[in-house]
């Protein structure tokens, strides 16, 4: 349960400061009898774990777990830390049950840290449902990612305006996001960062979201591996996004010959949605041999 605490001095009557929650949810998964199985499981409220299922018919032995986070979103002082590893031969898709909503915060702000390793001969689809951000807003986000030798890792991200129908689009007041990828000896592989303050900078410009001043949703793919070379996983993610109305997307190849990333920004969260899918489909079919199962929320 969230709590309020009453600071003495230096804050108006009345006011109250949320002292913050350090969620955890670290895992480790193996493959055991047949299947991949969580053979790890550390958890701290409010985060939480649903028992794996194995929804996959053409990938029976893929794990599904799905992250939950039980209270309505991320207040000011809030952090959440998730770990996710998985071990040769283990093949698991992780994501979560709903949107991250990050609350209006006068003061202060929220964070999140993300680690994610594929060993040897592991596949990890990482592809949490969107992030909202409220008016005010404050997130700092880091996202780690460990990709060992013959290790693949899908990862997808998806950042919205906010509560457009709230008419909070750009309204929230910092979005922070850090990507690192490194090797299992902990070499640089890759980076990105970028800091949104709508209010401190014009994010409509041509190196931004566009000239045109309207809601637009944000959202990156990665697909991380080895098992073929760049170039060409940056052609089969190019042939396989959507051509639509609102929708601007673009692949290309990832220094060090890691894979390919995908760069869209969409009208709406579903195009965006539609063109990650697109994404995993294509790695599906291309490196497993295998179409995705149709996508499950419980």
């Amino acid at each position: 349960m969230k709590q309020a605490l009453d600071l003495p001095g230096g804050r108006p009557s009345g006011v109250t400061v949320h002292p913050g929650q350090d969620g955890l949810a670290e895992l480790v998964l193996a493959p055991c009898m047949g299947r991949t199985r969580l053979t790890r499981r550390r958890i701290r409220p409010p985060l939480a774990v649903h028992r794996v299922l194995y929804p996959d018919e053409a990938l029976p032995d893929m794990a599904y777990v799905y992250l939950v986070d039980p209270t309505a979103g991320l207040l000011a002082g809030d952090r959440r830390r998730v770990s996710v590893t998985v071990c040769p031969g283990a093949r698991a898709h992780v994501t979560t049950q709903s949107a991250a909503k990050v609350f209006t915060m006068p003061e202060g702000k929220a964070g999140q840290r993300v680690d994610l390793t594929a060993e040897a001969g592991g596949w990890l689809e990482y592809l949490p449902d969107p992030i909202i951000p409220f008016a005010d807003a404050d997130l700092e986000s880091e996202t780690v990612i460990t990709l060992a030798s013959g290790g693949t890792l899908l990862f997808g991200e998806t950042l919205t305006p906010g509560r457009t129908a709230m008419g909070e689009a750009f309204r929230y007041r910092r979005l922070a996001n850090e990507l690192t990828v490194r090797d299992r000896e902990g070499l640089l592989l890759y980076r990105e960062a970028c800091e949104l303050t709508p209010a401190d900078r014009d994010l409509f410009t041509p190196a931004v979201l566009g000239g045109a001043a309207r809601p637009r949703t944000l959202a990156t793919a990665l697909v991380l591996t080895d098992r073929t070379p760049a170039p060409r996983l940056a052609e089969w993610l190019r042939a396989a996004l959507p051509v639509e109305d609102g929708l601007l997307a673009a692949a290309s190849v990832l220094p060090n010959d890691i894979g390919a990333a995908v760069k869209v920004i969409a009208d709406d969260a579903a195009l965006a949605r539609s063109a990650l899918a697109a994404c995993w489909s294509a790695a599906r079919k291309h490196l497993l041999g295998a179409p995705p199962p149709t996508p499950r929320k419980y």
